[in-house]
Parts: C-alpha cells; sequence; structure tokens
C-alpha cells in the first residue's frame, strides 16, 4: 500500500485531504477487488479439466457478463440472461499433435440451482443419461451438458480420433469435481407430487405459464393419470395478494374470451374451473404466495386429486394455513 505524504508547509486543505482519501479508497478497491479475481478457480479448473501431455489449453480462459454475452452468442445470449444468467468463464483445447480436432467449455453461472435447472431442461430438452455428472447430465462424443448448483456447463468437441473420444466425459467429471456446491436438485420442484408424474417432464418456466405474463415463472410438469395425460403447475408470486390477483386476471382472460369460469368447490373462493385455449379444462387457486393449477384435463376428477396433493405439499413445505 503506497504511503501518501503531505508537505511540511502546514495542515491540509479539506479539498486537498479528500481528494487523497479518495485516491486511498479506490486504491483499496482495486486491490481488493481485482487480485481476488486473478487468483479465482475460474483458471485453476480449466488448468486441471484436462491433463494430458497430448491437449493444451489455447490461449487463457475468457469470460462474459450479461453486458457483453451477445458477442459470444448473439442468438442465445437473450435466453441466458432470462434464466438470470451472471457470467460466463471458458476455455478451448487443442490436440498437441495438430489437425482440427478441438474441445470447448463453457461454464455459465445461472446464479441459483433453480435457473440452472432450468436452463438444462430448455437446452436439452429433459433429456438425461447416466452419465452420474452434477444433478443432471446429457452428453455423446461431441457434445456433454450438466448442470451442478448454480453452474450450467456446455462441452463442445470436434474429436476425430477415435482414442480421444473419451476425453469430453472425463474433461466433464474434471469439471464437475471442482466446481462448488452440491449434486442436489433445486427444492421448488418437489412442490409437484411424484406420483404418477412423468419422469424428466419438469420445467422451470420464465416468461409466462401458458404464455401469460401473470403467472410469469414456475414449475410445470406432465403426469399420467387414469390413462390421462395432465399437466401440473406452480407459479411463484412475490405475495398473497400477487398469487390471487393473478388467478383473478386469469378468470378475467376466460371472461372476455367468452368462456365461463365455473367456481371450484372445495378449493378456496378464488379457485375455478375454465377452458384454456389449446389446452382443454383448465382448474387453478391462490396457495400462499403462489398458484397451483392443472390443465389438459379430460374429466375434472383426475385434476381435482392432482390439484389437492399440490395443495398439501405446498401448505406443508411452506407453513401455509
Amino acid at each position: 500500500m503506497p504511503t501518501f505524504i503531505l508537505h511540511k508547509t502546514g495542515p491540509a486543505r479539506p479539498a486537498l485531504r479528500c481528494r487523497i482519501n479518495l485516491l486511498m479508497i479506490l486504491f483499496f478497491l482495486a486491490v481488493t477487488c481485482i487480485c481476488p479475481r486473478a487468483e479465482s478457480g475460474d483458471k485453476s479448473i480449466f488448468r486441471a479439466a484436462l491433463r494430458s501431455p497430448e491437449w493444451q489449453m489455447q490461449g487463457k480462459p475468457y469470460g462474459f457478463v450479461p453486458q457483453n454475452l451477445y458477442e459470444y452468442i448473439n442468438g442465445e445470449a437473450e435466453f441466458f440472461i432470462a434464466f438470470g444468467f451472471i457470467e460466463l468463464t471458458g476455455a478451448n483445447y487443442i490436440l498437441v499433435a495438430g489437425g482440427k480436432d478441438t474441445v470447448t467449455i463453457d461454464i455459465y453461472d445461472m446464479g441459483n440451482k433453480l435457473n440452472a435447472f432450468g436452463v438444462f431442461q430448455s437446452k436439452t430438452g429433459g433429456r438425461a443419461s447416466a452419465l452420474n455428472l452434477g444433478a443432471a447430465s446429457t452428453g455423446s462424443d461431441d457434445y456433454l451438458a450438466f448442470y451442478k448448483d448454480r453452474f450450467f456447463v456446455e462441452i463442445q468437441a470436434y474429436i476425430t480420433r477415435e482414442k480421444e473420444k473419451h476425453r469430453v466425459e472425463t474433461l466433464a467429471a474434471s469439471i464437475a469435481a471442482h466446481l462448488p456446491g452440491d449434486n442436489t436438485p433445486p427444492w421448488e420442484l418437489f412442490y409437484l407430487p411424484e406420483k404418477n408424474k412423468i419422469a424428466g417432464s419438469e420445467r422451470y418456466i420464465k416468461g409466462g405459464i401458458l404464455g401469460h405474463a401473470f403467472l410469469d415463472r414456475g414449475i410445470v410438469c406432465n403426469y399420467s393419470i387414469q390413462g390421462q395425460k395432465l399437466t401440473a403447475f406452480v407459479a411463484m408470486l412475490p405475495s398473497p395478494r400477487d398469487a390471487v390477483h393473478a388467478v383473478k386476471q386469469h378468470r378475467s382472460f376466460f371472461l372476455k374470451s367468452g368462456k365461463e369460469c365455473l367456481p371450484l368447490e372445495r378449493f378456496g373462493r378464488h379457485g375455478f374451473v375454465s377452458e384454456e385455449p389449446y389446452h382443454q379444462k383448465i382448474m387453478e387457486t391462490p396457495v400462499g404466495a403462489f398458484v397451483a393449477g392443472v390443465y389438459d384435463l379430460n374429466t375434472l376428477e383426475a385434476g381435482k386429486t392432482l390439484l389437492a396433493d399440490i395443495i398439501t405439499i405446498l401448505k406443508q413445505k411452506e407453513n401455509i394455513r
């Protein structure tokens, strides 16, 4: 830390002293913010990822933030930002022996588990394999994706040498081992019951369940009950008042569309049943700061049973009376 020496001709003027203090503060912030960044774990992760004399990192690890992500993935930048993207770090590797064999690793910090899960499900279409990487993963010789805690990881490869094709999974295992956090899925997924759930159909929606902005974000999942394929959702709102308002907005949408809205007996005074365009019958009700609903219904009984189970889970997990 540099020492600032004042002249001996007298006490410093207030303005001068303020400037000196400001310089010292800025220098301190630069030291405490920049140095740890240079020593961050990102570079060590990439150095440890591919420990093979036949491969080397091409250049240095790179990074992007929301303001410049479009420079790297112009067509998909808004997709990641919508899911809460914070920062991307990545690296390229090349085969030392020459040729065109390359591997690219991109690690997206999505801020929390739910956002990382949402990106994984959207990018992979819910396809998961038994790679045992992170909370869920899918991949092949030239592409592998997984999420762990708040991170979504993509590895893309062009490898022509047969004996090197295993490198993608080796890289992924190393990255997963070095990333902080745990491999458990986001707790919000457990708002929906396991019974009769279609495995792998869970998804996190941002931007409107069924296209409605008043149901901006939530968990959606498919079920098979008595030969019917149903879809259930739990929309997450800021407060109970917002949840009631969202249900009222949905009801208003149906009425303006010329659809009838019937009371949903035994599910509170705001619950209702109507017909969603392209999704048959729908029923929904506010539950605390949530809106629970079931759609794609041929008949109501299976939907009522599923909705009752969702309400029970929400009340238990969120201590809602």
